[in-house]
């Protein structure tokens, strides 16, 4: 009975809330029988629980579980025959100390445990009740997170690898270092940008749903309004981060805003597919998100030589926030210094070797200088004493 009156409760229109008639202090002239025939209203408590059941059944497209009619029938056309020697006055209780009845099903082989677990899992990754549009949409929006992902994970390998190197496969597989440098940089601002798009997309979905609504809900609007408006809040700045603390700000933003819908979903406030359609693709990025960083920050910790050169390619000209720098600065102050020191006694040596030279110079020319005045002289006198011998030869004469 209760099964069959589910496509009932699936059919039944909506009724706006009718607001309650004020209460009055005049005495009531109904007899005992007419106020038991006068509706009653529901108490708060019950309409509490009713109206997320009976939001969900406004978006189901089926019923809970499959009703198999064929059995039905069967069971219905049985005769049930009446067992008066089985009834008793403890028949229907348990003592607390009385053990459960054998159950056969525990002798069961373990695979058919292992082929519930697996069923369990096939049943909630089924997204055979998701429309077809969204479904195909959803999962092509995921297709940039994953190459992006991939290509990190290659061009950080590349990095690792000397290149060119004595293999021609390597050579031919991998690029040279300032290219894979080059496009590591490009794919941070694409896979950022991209990631906080998706972000602020899945708050403005819970815009267009409330914009389908005919009436507002005092819990319901607030709660998707607010999403619209945070989801970006939360998305856009993380890229003024560095590119580790950014994507993993929005790996918790997916996942804050997966809980949100799930929320959401169980209130009746979604249809009932939307919570696996968000699980499976929140899934897809958050494990693309996760190479990314294993990409960026492990990739060869295994091998020492091949982490190392992975950090000095990666962060090659950006700033290590665990450094002292004033530190360092005066350090590379003290470096110069000494330099120019250095470079003062140098120049001061060199004048001295300088000079010392031309005063050597200066002291070989002066004594040059004597030597030949000295033998001008000689020449001198010699040709004077020729020239008094050949006078003398000629008076002779």
């Amino acid at each position: 009975m209760l099964r069959s009156s589910r496509q009932l409760m699936r059919l039944a229109p909506r009724l706006p809330a009718v607001p309650a008639a004020p209460k009055t202090t005049s005495f009531s002239t109904k007899t005992p029988y007419a106020a038991l025939q006068s509706p009653k209203r529901t108490s708060l408590a019950i309409q509490g629980r009713l109206t997320p059941m009976a939001l969900q059944a406004r978006y189901t497209n089926s019923p809970y579980d499959k009703i198999d009619k064929k059995a039905e029938k069967e069971i219905a056309k049985k005769k049930l025959e009446p067992r008066p020697e089985e009834v008793s006055a403890e028949s229907s209780t348990r003592k607390f100390w009385e053990p459960a009845p054998a159950n056969p099903q525990n002798d069961e082989n373990l695979s058919g445990g292992l082929k519930k677990e697996v069923n369990i899992v096939r049943d909630t990754f089924n997204l055979s009740e998701v429309p077809r549009e969204p479904y195909a949409l959803g999962l092509a929006g995921t297709l940039p997170y994953l190459a992006t992902s991939l290509s990190t994970v290659y061009l950080t390998w590349d990095l690792n690898v000397e290149w060119p190197s004595s293999s021609t496969f390597a050579n031919n597989v991998f690029m040279n270092h300032e290219s894979a440098q080059y496009w590591l940089n490009l794919l941070e601002p694409i896979q950022l940008g991209y990631g906080a798009i998706i972000i602020s997309f899945l708050g403005a979905v819970h815009w267009g749903m409330e914009y389908a609504e005919k009436t507002p809900h005092p819990r319901r609007t607030p709660f998707r309004y607010g999403m619209g408006v945070l989801a970006p809040m939360i998305a856009w700045p993380s890229l003024l981060m560095p590119i580790e603390y950014a994507l993993t700000s929005q790996f918790a933003a997916f996942t804050f805003l997966y809980l949100a819908d799930v929320r959401a979903k169980n209130k009746g406030w979604t249809p009932q597919w939307y919570g696996v359609y968000r699980f499976v693709l929140t899934a897809i990025v958050g494990v693309s998100i996760f190479v990314s960083l294993v990409g960026r920050t492990k990739v060869g910790n295994a091998q020492p030589h091949i982490g190392q050169g992975l950090a000095e390619s990666m962060h090659k000209g950006k700033s290590d926030e665990s450094r002292d720098w004033g530190k360092l600065e005066e350090e590379e102050k003290k470096r110069l210094r000494k330099e120019k020191e250095e470079e003062e006694k140098g120049k001061k040596a060199e004048e001295k070797k300088r000079k010392a030279e031309e005063k050597k110079t200066a002291k070989k020319g002066e004594s040059k200088g004597k030597d030949n005045k000295e033998g001008d002289e000689n020449k001198k006198d010699e040709s004077e004493s020729k020239d008094e011998s050949k006078g003398d030869k000629e008076k002779k004469e």
